[in-house]
This record gives C-alpha cells, structure tokens and sequence, in this order.
C-alpha cells in the first residue's frame, strides 16, 4: 500500500522515444510534472527546474546505454531532442527543443532557457537548428507511409 502511494507521489521516471518523421529521426522525452495527485501540483514548478537540472545527466545516461546504436549510427548524435514535460499546470505543460542530442546531452545544457529562443506555448514549440533557422516540431504523415515510424497511436500517455 505504501509503496503505491510513493509511486504515485514520486511519478519521476524519464521516458524517451526515438521517432522517425518524414524520414529524420528525433529523439523525444516524456517527464511527468504535475496531475495524478495535488501534492504534485503544489511542488509543479521544483520538479520542473529539478528535472530541467538533471535532465542532461539523464540524456548522457541514455547516450551511454544506446552507445552500441550510437556508434553504428553516428548521425543520431545531430538528431534534435524534444522534451514534453506534462503538467494540469499551463504554466509547465509543453514542450520544449533541446538542440541536437550531442548538446542537449552536455552537462551546461541544463541552463538551456537563458541559452536558447523559447517559444512554448503549451505542447507545442520550435527550436533553432545549427544555421540558426527556426525549425518545427516534426509532424507525422496523415496516410501510412514509410517515412515516418513509430504509429502515432503508439505515445506514451502519462496519467494528467
């Protein structure tokens, strides 16, 4: 009993995806900011500036397991990372980019808001590419296709 209550307090667990859209790939992260339960709602804003803190500590843990997918596919390391941090909250419930995994996964990228153009309107944002051209969120073709993997229907969807 008491365990499910801390799992369900706790809700830190960092999901991520690999994604690919129009035939780029990307790398999307799922955190769990706020819903489910209102003590989450009232400490919103710490787990959003905790998980921003140690999120690169995360992504360079990821680059670590996935290094054998790494190195056979040096070019993921130039894949863009979009982070959706999930929240009843307006205020945290969106999504941001991160840059390409290489710098997403560098220990400075944890102050990446001063550094970075922010557009976040909820769940939805764009990022700068390495020209410094504004790119948007990847959107999956409508019909089935090739380019694009895996289904839409197949997301996480945290509990909100």
């Amino acid at each position: 009993m008491l365990q499910g209550w801390y799992n369900k307090l706790q809700r830190d667990e960092v999901v991520a995806q690999w994604k690919k859209v129009k035939g780029k790939m990307s790398l999307h992260v799922y955190c769990h900011i706020s819903g489910g339960h209102f003590l989450l709602d009232i400490f919103a804003r710490l787990r959003y500036f905790i998980f921003c803190k140690e999120l690169p500590v995360v992504l360079k843990a990821f680059v670590h397991g996935d290094g054998n997918l790494l190195n056979n596919y040096p070019e993921l390391q130039e894949a863009l990372v979009w982070v959706y941090f999930h929240s009843k909250i307006p205020e945290f419930n969106k999504v941001e980019c991160w840059g390409p995994l290489k710098e997403a996964s560098a220990p400075s990228a944890g102050s990446h808001e001063e550094e970075t153009k922010e557009a976040t309107t909820p769940m939805t944002t764009s990022c700068e590419d390495h020209q410094g051209e504004g790119v948007r969120m990847p959107q999956p073709c409508q019909e089935d296709c090739e380019c694009c993997f895996p289904p839409a229907d197949v997301e996480p969807n945290p509990v909100v």
